[in-house]
């Protein structure tokens, strides 16, 4: 894999993904992880912890597709703090080389297949960000934050009805 981008389009998308990444120690290192694949110009990003799978885009310069899997917390430190400007990313099968200005970094993949995402539904619903944000705020207060009793709820339930949620 090898392509070359802004440093904010790749902040972004390695931010954004990295949500999805497990905390804890789960016993699954891919899942401690980013999967990287470069098809072409575009990059996708992807974080699970396999209750959340977060995948995020973000258009490249890319001359060699390929797919990595890259230590989360790590990759993301280095990313924000490269000066901005153009960045180099360059992988092979144990080594992805970071380059950015004066800056470079050589991190060690993460020598696991990365577990599979299950498809979307055939059906899915587009949401204005901001509708979806302002509905969530409404409920989110009573959802409990204790994990540790089994009898609160911890979620917010969102269903479609008709044209809405």
């Amino acid at each position: 894999m090898k392509f070359r981008c802004e440093r904010d389009p790749l902040v972004e998308a390695i931010s954004v993904a990295s949500r999805g990444v497990t905390t804890r120690s789960s016993g699954r290192q891919a899942l401690m992880g980013l999967n990287l694949v470069l098809v072409g110009d575009q990059l996708q990003v992807t974080g699970s912890d396999l209750d959340l799978t977060i995948i995020a885009t973000a258009s490249v310069s890319g001359s060699r597709d390929g797919t990595v899997l890259v230590p989360s917390k790590l990759l993301t430190e280095i990313v924000r703090n490269l000066p901005e400007g153009a960045v180099t990313f360059e992988a092979d099968d144990n080594e992805v080389r970071i380059g950015s200005g004066r800056s470079q970094f050589a991190v060690k993949t993460i020598a696991v297949d990365y577990p599979p995402m299950p498809e979307a539904p055939e059906a899915a619903v587009t949401i204005d960000a901001a509708l979806l944000r302002d509905a969530i705020s409404q409920v989110v207060s009573a959802a409990s934050t204790d994990e540790s009793r089994k009898f609160e709820l911890t979620g917010v339930s969102i269903a479609a009805h008709g044209t809405g949620i």
